[in-house]
């Protein structure tokens, strides 16, 4: 039987109505400010195979990489273990983050833009907000900095396969233009610090303008890169067959060291929960979320267990600074496996970068925090600037890299289950507001462009008039036990990450 509260009066509507153009409520915006809004926020565009696609590519990031070492390493038992407590706690973590916008008066079935930052800010206030964006900014960010660092060197290291050398501009121990050639071990072809190389501009110019665009614009560069990615692994999946398999490469349980990096590499897989959000705002009303989300983590852990344990088998001894890519380049040098080699990093990390921005900026903007030229510079071009100076070296990108473990971890995992449980209690309140969460409903309600839309759906259409929710045959209180104990456990691994990081880093 369905709660209560979970219904939604008419007298409910007829309150979110009254906020709607109200001019003595402070919430209204200019002409100028609605033109600039409908110009930098998508639309309830997005379908199912879409969202699946945007979904996958969040979260098949660089960390794909060094499954199969993990596997090798930390032995296949607790890695595989690993991998299914990690997909089943954060798909939950995420799915109960949704639940809580539905539960904002008047978004049921998310006729309301609520992006991040705004749900913790109506559920948890000022303070809330601000670290809510910090959080976000940072992690989001730090993931950023270190994808363009890696696709800008391995474009480097492509256009040097190509055309036998690549060149750039050099900033130390001189300032000038070099050209280098050759093939090198190291990430970089480049052994000083530079201004930029020709890998940087290629890089540059094909993905910042995917950045300036919104989110639903960018679904066909994402479903071309998922069908690219899962084409790539499934060759190196066929490649690891044919040159044969052996029991003997992959321990049930391996060292110390390698258990005690496990976690981390899983885990920071599925950091992809603060953007689930902005695509539930731009998806289709008739877009199943439950089993989107459900899909996606499962096609992608298909993809991390499968990939990491074939290419385990198939490699013996994997060096501990090593990749799947390095490891498959040395093994298989033929044309084909070359060409997977270059060219799935920039598949995966360069169809993600844009992604990471555009919800940035939408968390910027939305509330009318930042105008969209200043959201955009901070957006999607102070990535760019920061790397400059850092594209050959590791500082920034072990900077980049530990800070992107504490913020997206906690920006992931924990605050998502902490929002769901303040908007159970919100809920058993009878959803009675304070003054600020009426002013923020109000700045929600005439901030979304497609309102009136969004609520021709919800009143035609009967299935949308309960509330979303996680489980619809389970009480709320069973729920909210659900996600204390996700919470328990992910409060659990994370501090363990990110003292096994510090404590046995990754040498890569």
């Amino acid at each position: 039987m369905m709660e209560l509260e979970d219904n939604y009066s008419l007298s409910t509507q007829s309150l979110i109505n009254d906020y709607q153009g109200s001019e003595e409520d402070g919430a209204t915006i200019t002409k100028e400010h609605r033109k600039e809004l409908e110009s930098s926020f998508g639309h309830k565009t997005i379908g199912f195979f879409g969202g699946i696609s945007l979904l996958i590519g969040n979260m098949t990031g660089p960390g794909m990489v060094g499954i199969a070492l993990v596997f090798q390493e930390g032995g296949w038992v607790l890695t595989l273990g690993g991998f299914l407590v990690i997909m089943l706690t954060s798909t939950l973590a995420g799915l109960f983050m949704i639940e809580s916008m539905a539960s904002i008066p008047g978004n049921p079935r998310f006729q309301l833009r609520v992006e991040f930052t705004m749900l913790c800010r109506f559920f948890f206030g000022k303070i809330g907000y601000i670290i809510a964006q910090i959080f976000i900014n940072v992690a989001l960010q730090a993931t950023n900095i270190a994808s363009i660092i890696v696709c800008a060197q391995v474009m480097d290291n492509t256009i040097n396969a190509i055309f036998h050398k690549t060149c750039g501009l050099q900033a130390y121990p001189s300032v000038e233009w070099i050209c280098v050639s050759g093939a090198t071990s190291d990430s970089s072809p480049f052994s000083g610090y530079m201004f930029f190389t020709l890998g940087y501009l290629v890089v540059l110019v094909i993905i910042i303008p995917l950045g300036f665009l919104n989110l639903d614009d960018n679904i066909i560069v994402q479903v071309i890169a998922v069908i690219l990615m899962f084409t790539l692994t499934s060759s190196w999946v066929i490649s690891f067959m044919i040159n044969g398999l052996s029991a003997d490469n992959l321990p049930s349980f391996g060292s110390g060291t390698g258990i005690a990096q496990i976690m981390g590499n899983v885990m920071f897989n599925y950091a992809y929960i603060t953007t689930l959000p902005s695509w539930v705002n731009e998806s289709k009303p008739n877009v199943n979320i439950r089993k989107a989300v459900w899909l996606s983590a499962s096609a992608s852990t298909f993809v991390f267990v499968v990939t990491g344990i074939f290419g385990a088998l198939a490699f013996a001894n994997m060096p501990s600074t090593s990749d799947i890519l390095s490891v498959i380049n040395s093994h298989h040098g033929n044309v084909l496996t070359r060409i997977s080699v270059y060219v799935f990093p920039f598949v995966v990390l360069a169809s993600s970068i844009p992604v990471y921005s555009i919800v940035v900026r939408y968390n910027l903007m939305q509330n009318g925090l930042l105008p969209k030229w200043i959201a955009n510079g901070v957006a999607v071009l102070l990535p760019w600037l920061v790397v400059i100076p850092f594209m050959t070296g590791n500082g920034l990108n072990y900077i980049s890299n530990y800070s992107s473990i504490f913020f997206s971890s906690i920006a992931n995992f924990i605050i998502p289950l902490l929002i769901y449980l303040k908007s159970i209690q919100f809920r058993r309140g009878h959803r009675q507001m304070t003054p600020e969460q009426q002013q923020i409903l109000k700045t929600l309600v005439a901030e979304t462009i497609d309102w009136e839309e969004n609520q021709h759906t919800f009143k035609y259409y009967a299935e949308h008039h309960s509330m979303f929710k996680v489980f619809e045959k389970l009480k709320r209180l069973q729920s909210a036990k659900i996600s204390l104990f996700c919470l328990i456990v992910l409060s659990i691994l994370i501090p363990l990450v990110i003292i096994t990081t510090f404590v046995f880093p990754n040498n890569n």
